[in-house]
C-alpha cells in the first residue's frame, strides 16, 4: 500500500495511537488490567441509528468491524417501524447509559428528537419535546468531555413517502406543490404563482399544514445543532440532504444554515451535502479511520459523464463535489490512479458504452487494487448494464465495496479496510508482547484479522443481494403481488405474509449460487498479526436471514453468516487476461497485443507454468516458467496472432497457470471480428435529427451502447421523424443495422445515403418485425446515411443505435 501517512510510533497497537485519537473516559485505564487477557477489539462506538432498517442501522456496525472496532447500538425494538416511531426517550436513555462505556459515539439525531427518519416528516414531535430530548446529548458530552461525538441531523426531503394511508394520492402534488413554493415566494417567480395557488388548492390543510410545520421545526433543529458544534458539544456534524432537487424549500434552508456555519465559523467540523441513510456508516468509518490513525489515498474515475457534469437522481450539486465532500468527510486524500490504495470507480449515467469503465475495474481487480464500485447512474439499484459486464470477469468478493444507488457506503467501506491492513501492517494490532504472552495476543490478533475480513464480506453481500439481487430481480413481482392481493404496496395491511414469503423465498434462491460463482474459495488477505502476513479463503455461506424489514415491497433485509478460512486458497496464483476482449476485422490475420497477468495470493514464493492455448491455426508463444514473490504481481506478453476468422465469429485465447503444488487456474480473453462502424461517435460521425424527447437526444444513438435504456434516441410522437449521421470523412458502406426497442418497432422507414452530395435511397422497409434488422445494397461511397421513419407502434421513434459498415470490403 502506498502514500499512507502512518503516524504510529511505537511497537504495541495502537494501544497509545487510539488514547492518542480519541481518549478513554478519564476514570477508565487505558488498558484492559494485565490477566484480563488481550482486548477482543481496538475500541467500541455508541451507535444511535437514524432507524432499524440495516443500511442505516446495520452498516455503521459492518463498518466498525472491518475497522476492528465494535459498534454498541439499542435494541431493536426501540427503533421503531416505518410509521410506528421509535422511543426517542428510551434510545436517548440507553445512550446516556452507554456512552461512558464507549470510545466515541455516532448519533442520527432525527431518531433521538423525533423517533427516526419517518417520524422527522411529521410534525407529531412538537419544538419544545424535541429541544427537550436532545439535551442529552449536551448532557453527555460534559460527563464525559474526552469522547468525540460524531452527528447528523437531516434535511427535510420535498415529499412525504407515498402510502394509501397518508398522504394519499397528494404525495407528487406536495413535491410539485414545493418546487413552486420555492420559485414563487423565494425567488420571485410571479409567472408561476397561478400554477403555485392552483397545486396548493389541491392538497388538504392539514397535510400543508404538517409538512410546513415539520419544515420549521426539523430546519430550526439543525440551527441549535449547528450552535452546539460551534461550543465543542459536538466534534462533527453532518447536515444531509434528504432527496433534494434545483428548487424546493430545502433550497432556502441550506442557504440560511450554511450562513451560520459561516457565522460561527465552524465550516471545518459542519458541513451540508446530499444524503441520509449513508450518513452513520460515513461516520462511523470516519472514526475508525482516525483511530488508526492512517490517512487512505483515493483515486476516482468516472464511467460515463464526468462527475463534475452530473447530478445524480434526487440530489442538487454536482456528482464530483459530492465524492470529494465524502472523502474529505473519511480523512482520506485525493492521490493519483496509479499511486491511490482505494481506487473509486464511479458510475455515473449519461451516453457511451461502459466497455472501457469495464476494462479498467477488470484491470485494476487483476492487480491486486482495492476497488470500490460507486453506482449511482440507476436510481435505487446496481446497475443491470454495469452488473452483466463486470461479473464475468472478476470475483465479486475481491471488490472493496460496491452498493447500489450508492457511493458513500462503497468508498467508506473501501477506505476502512485499506486503512485497517495498513495499520496493521504499520504496528501490531491490540496491545500486548506476542515474544512474552505467546499464543493469547497473537490468537486475539488473528481473531481480530479474520473479523474485520469476515465482516468486509458480510457488507458486500448485504448490499449486493438487496440492491442487485432483489431490487434488480425480485421486487417488481413482490410490488404486483401486493396490487393484485388488493393492498398498498408502499405499505402492506394485509398481504405482508405472502409478499415477505415471496421476497424472501425467490432472493434466496438467486443468492446460494450466486454466493458459490462469486464469493466461495476466493483468497482474503487478512493483514499483519505483528509477526506474519496471514491469508485466508471464502469458505461458504452458512445462513442467510433475509425479510421484508418494513410492511412495504422497496427493501429487503439481509443477514448473512459467512465463514472464512485461515489458509490458502485451492489455486494460489490467479490469473487475468487483459483485455477481456477485443475486436478484429473480418477475415485478416493479426497479432494481439494481450497480457497475462499473475498474482501471488499467498505470503510464500510460487513457481508456476503459464502456457497459452489459442483457436488451430493461430500461433502461439511455449510455454514459460516464472517464479513470483510472495503476493507479486506480474505483467507478461501473452504473444498470439490469429488465423482468418469469419465475420461476427467470437474465438477464445486461454492462458493456463499450473503451479508446483495447488490446482491450476486460467482465465480468457474473446476475440471477435467484427466491420468497422462508421456510424461511431468514437469514430468522428456526428449526428442531426427531427427532434428529440427529454433527455433522450440522437447522439445517443451513435455512442456504441445497443442496450442501455438511457441511451437511445427517443422523440415526441408527432412526426416527421428523421436521423441523418455524416461520416468524419467519405467511406464505402454497403450495410445499415438499426438496435431498436424490443415492443416498439419501426414499422416502416427509408434509409438513404449521401452520394456526391445527392440523398439517394438505398432501402425501402414495410412492416419490419426485427428488433436488430440488417439492411445491406449495394457498395457505395457515401458521406451520411439518413433515416426517415414514416410508421412505429406508437408514433415515437425508439432507437438505441444506428450502425453503419461496409461488409464486402
Amino acid at each position: 500500500m502506498r502514500h499512507l501517512t502512518a503516524l504510529l510510533t511505537t511497537a504495541s497497537l495502537l494501544a497509545a495511537s487510539l488514547t492518542a485519537a480519541a481518549p478513554a473516559h478519564a476514570d477508565r485505564p487505558a488498558t484492559p488490567p494485565a490477566d484480563a487477557g488481550p482486548p477482543t477489539s481496538l475500541g467500541d462506538i455508541a451507535v444511535v441509528p437514524l432507524d432499524d432498517r440495516p443500511f442505516p442501522a446495520m452498516t455503521p456496525v459492518e463498518m466498525a468491524a472491518i475497522g476492528g472496532h465494535s459498534a454498541l447500538t439499542p435494541e431493536t425494538d426501540l427503533l421503531g417501524e416505518f410509521f410506528d416511531h421509535g422511543d426517542a426517550d428510551a434510545v436517548g436513555d440507553w445512550w446516556a447509559a452507554t456512552a461512558p462505556e464507549a470510545d466515541a459515539s455516532v448519533l442520527a439525531l432525527p431518531m433521538l428528537a423525533y423517533g427516526g427518519l419517518v417520524a422527522s416528516r411529521t410534525c407529531a414531535t412538537d419544538l419544545a419535546t424535541a429541544r427537550e430530548r436532545l439535551q442529552v446529548v449536551e448532557e453527555v458530552a460534559a460527563a464525559n468531555p474526552d469522547q468525540p461525538i460524531y452527528a447528523f441531523d437531516v434535511i427535510q426531503r420535498l415529499t412525504i413517502a407515498p402510502t394509501s394511508g397518508y398522504p394519499g394520492m397528494y404525495s407528487g402534488p406536495v413535491r410539485q406543490w414545493a418546487e413552486l413554493m420555492d420559485q414563487v415566494e423565494n425567488l420571485g417567480r410571479e409567472d408561476l404563482r397561478a400554477e403555485y395557488e392552483e397545486v396548493a388548492a389541491e392538497i388538504p390543510e392539514e397535510i400543508k399544514s404538517d409538512y410546513l410545520c415539520a419544515r420549521e421545526r426539523n430546519h430550526q433543529i439543525n440551527q441549535d445543532m449547528i450552535h452546539l458544534a460551534a461550543a465543542g458539544t459536538i466534534d462533527v456534524l453532518v447536515l444531509g440532504q434528504d432527496d433534494a432537487s434545483e428548487f424546493g424549500p430545502h433550497r432556502a434552508e441550506k442557504e440560511a444554515l450554511a450562513a451560520l456555519i459561516a457565522e460561527l465559523g465552524v465550516e471545518d467540523r459542519v458541513k451540508i451535502y446530499p444524503g441520509a441513510d449513508v450518513l452513520g456508516a460515513l461516520l462511523t468509518a470516519k472514526l475508525v479511520v482516525e483511530r488508526l490513525d492512517v490517512q487512505p489515498s483515493v483515486a476516482v474515475e468516472w464511467s460515463r459523464t464526468p462527475g463534475e457534469d452530473w447530478v445524480a437522481p434526487y440530489q442538487d450539486i454536482p456528482y464530483a463535489d459530492l465524492v470529494d465532500e465524502y472523502i474529505a468527510t473519511l480523512g482520506a486524500e485525493h492521490a493519483p490512479a496509479a499511486e491511490s490504495d482505494v481506487l473509486l470507480m464511479a458510475n455515473t449515467a449519461g451516453a457511451g458504452s461502459l466497455d472501457p469503465f469495464v476494462d479498467r475495474i477488470h484491470e485494476a481487480v487483476a492487480r491486486g487494487r482495492l476497488v470500490a464500485v460507486g453506482d449511482d447512474a440507476v436510481a435505487g439499484v446496481v446497475d443491470p448494464e454495469l452488473r452483466n459486464l463486470l461479473a464475468p470477469r472478476i470475483d465479486l468478493a475481491r471488490l472493496g465495496g460496491w452498493s447500489g444507488w450508492n457511493v458513500g457506503i462503497s468508498l467508506s467501506q473501501a477506505v476502512v479496510r485499506a486503512a485497517f491492513l495498513e495499520a496493521s501492517r504499520q504496528a501490531p494490532l491490540l496491545a500486548g508482547d506476542a515474544d512474552t504472552q505467546g499464543a493469547p495476543v497473537l490468537d486475539a490478533r488473528q481473531a481480530l484479522l479474520l473479523e474485520s475480513a469476515t465482516a468486509h464480506q458480510r457488507l458486500l453481500v448485504q448490499e449486493l443481494v438487496h440492491t442487485d439481487l432483489y431490487r434488480n430481480h425480485v421486487r417488481t413481482a413482490v410490488r404486483n403481488y401486493a396490487v393484485a392481493e388488493g393492498d398498498d404496496p408502499q405499505h402492506f395491511t394485509t398481504a405482508f405474509e405472502g409478499a415477505n414469503a415471496l421476497a424472501t423465498d425467490r432472493t434466496a434462491a438467486l443468492a446460494t449460487p450466486w454466493f458459490a460463482e462469486e464469493f466461495t474459495g476466493t483468497p482474503v488477505r487478512l493483514g499483519s498479526d505483528g509477526t506474519t502476513e496471514r491469508t485466508a479463503v471464502v469458505a461458504s455461506l452458512d445462513s442467510l436471514d433475509l425479510h421484508l424489514g418494513w410492511p412495504r415491497y422497496q427493501e429487503l433485509d439481509v443477514f448473512p453468516e459467512i465463514t472464512l478460512t485461515e489458509g490458502e486458497a485451492a489455486a494460489p496464483v490467479a490469473v487475468a487476461v487483459l483485455p477481456a476482449s477485443s475486436e478484429i476485422r473480418p477475415e485478416t490475420e493479426v497479432s494481439l497485443d494481450l497480457a497475462a497477468v499473475l498474482r501471488n495470493d499467498t505470503a510464500a514464493t510460487r513457481e508456476v507454468e503459464v502456457t497459452v492455448a489459442a483457436p488451430q491455426g493461430w500461433t502461439t508463444a511455449e510455454p514459460s516458467t516464472v517464479s513470483l514473490d510472495p503476493f507479486e504481481v506480474r505483467e507478461l506478453a501473452a504473444e498470439v496472432t490469429t488465423a482468418a476468422l469469419a465475420p461476427e465469429q467470437p474465438a477464445t485465447v486461454e492462458v493456463v497457470v499450473t503451479p508446483a503444488s495447488g490446482e491450476p487456474t486460467s482465465a480468457t480473453s474473446t476475440v471477435m471480428a467484427v466491420w468497422r462502424n462508421v456510424a461511431l461517435a468514437s469514430n468522428g460521425a456526428t449526428v442531426a435529427a427531427s427532434g428529440s424527447w427529454s433527455r433522450y437526444t440522437p447522439d445517443l444513438a451513435i455512442d456504441g451502447n445497443t442496450t442501455s435504456t438511457g441511451s437511445r434516441w427517443l422523440t415526441e410522437a408527432t412526426p416527421p421523424h428523421w436521423l441523418e449521421v455524416t461520416f468524419a470523412a467519405p467511406e464505402t458502406i454497403d450495410a445499415v443495422q438499426l438496435h431498436q426497442y424490443a415492443g416498439y418497432l419501426l414499422h416502416d422507414y427509408t434509409i438513404s445515403a449521401e452520394v456526391d452530395g445527392q440523398w439517394q435511397v438505398v432501402n425501402e422497409v414495410t412492416a419490419n418485425s426485427e428488433v436488430t434488422p440488417l439492411h445491406r445494397f449495394d457498395p457505395v461511397e457515401a458521406t451520411a446515411i439518413r433515416l426517415d421513419v414514416t410508421a412505429t407502434a406508437d408514433g415515437r421513434v425508439r432507437l438505441y443505435e444506428v450502425e453503419v459498415t461496409c461488409r464486402s470490403c
